[in-house]
């Protein structure tokens, strides 16, 4: 066992004692966590939407259209998934029932996410190279433009409250993207921080109060995170190569991200308070992973990896450091995402 991985074990026991100390009960890793997962596969021929148990039971194809179906978000609920098909967006029952188009323009719609109350969602539409920021009531189909700026402005995400858009944007300098707010009562968009270099990525913490995201210094990207509504710029992870797809855990308390290391990504969690990194993929020579995502209750990750050969998803139990294959179907499971369920 590797000193790092010791390490990892001391950290997880020390959460579980802090844990019992405030009364709280845990959950038994791989008995009593368990979720849905949705992911991109092309195992039908064309991409499409499916779902899979985290006790890896239960694959189920969810869309079926002669288009590519992508890039899936859960509803709060878990009720829904909301995803783009032909670059319009669609909405569905996790079951795959219920199917509604929602967008049916000649552009082109990406980055749709729920509102936290799971009334609305927000996307981004590029109309013949400007890009802004949309959202829609999804009862009454009714759209409201947020922005209308000579740019692009991309990756929508509602504040955990509801009243807020953060959202990426090269508004003042071609090709520097950098954050940006837009309040929804009033429809003011604030520039949140400046940078002589690209941000992307951005993830905001369960409380609202932190935004992650990777900064681009030429071929290495670091991890910050930008308090909020402070606004003071944070540096969490600095290193030679590319670190990115930054993502908080369910308490806030922790960041997983994905660390380029010689030319393959592995996956890593940061703890915010300490600084302290530890390495749950493995390191082998030519092995990739992807998209990591936590469980509803933190104590796992899911994620993505061509370990196999081939990508399929994974689920690893941090407490015991058991990796658990979901996904063993004829053709690459991609970009998967966890029901906050």
């Amino acid at each position: 066992m590797s000193s790092d991985f010791r390490c990892f074990l001391l950290f997880v026991c020390l959460i579980s004692l802090s844990s019992c100390e405030k009364g709280l009960i845990p959950s038994t890793p791989g008995v009593d966590t368990v979720y849905t997962v949705a992911f991109e596969s092309s195992a039908s021929g064309d991409m499409n939407i499916y779902t899979v148990s985290s006790t890896g039971d239960e694959i189920r194809q969810i869309t079926n259209s002669p288009y590519n179906d992508i890039s899936p978000r859960f509803s709060p609920d878990g009720q829904r998934v909301v995803y783009l098909s032909n670059y319009d967006v669609f909405i569905c029952n996790t079951d795959g029932t219920g199917r509604v188009q929602l967008t049916d323009t000649p552009d082109t719609e990406c980055g749709c996410v729920f509102s936290p109350d799971g009334n609305s969602i927000a996307f981004s539409r590029d109309e013949g190279g400007n890009e802004n920021i949309f959202v829609m009531d999804i009862a009454s189909g009714e759209e409201r433009r947020l922005t209308t700026a000579s740019c692009r402005d991309f990756r929508p995400l509602f504040t955990p409250d509801g009243e807020t858009i953060i959202f990426l944007s090269d508004r003042d300098s071609r090709g520097i993207y950098t954050l940006y707010s837009c309040n929804l009562l009033t429809g003011e968009v604030r520039r949140l921080n400046h940078s002589l270099y690209p941000q992307l990525e951005p993830n905001i913490s369960p409380s609202g109060d932190m935004i992650a995201f990777k900064k681009v210094f030429g071929v290495d990207s670091d991890i910050y995170y930008l308090s909020y509504p402070g606004l003071t710029e944070h540096l969490l992870f600095d290193d030679a190569g590319q670190a990115g797809n930054p993502v908080f855990s369910t308490d806030g308390s922790t960041i997983a991200f994905t660390r380029e290391i010689d030319y393959t990504d592995k996956i890593y969690i940061l703890d915010i308070a300490t600084g302290d990194t530890t390495r749950i993929s493995d390191i082998g020579e030519g092995i990739n992973y992807a998209s990591p995502c936590w469980s509803p209750d933190g104590t796992e990750l899911v994620y993505a990896s061509d370990k196999s050969g081939q990508w399929k998803i994974y689920r690893f139990i941090l407490e015991t450091g058991e990796e658990i294959l979901l996904t063993d179907i004829a053709a690459p499971a991609t970009n998967p995402v966890v029901s906050p369920d």
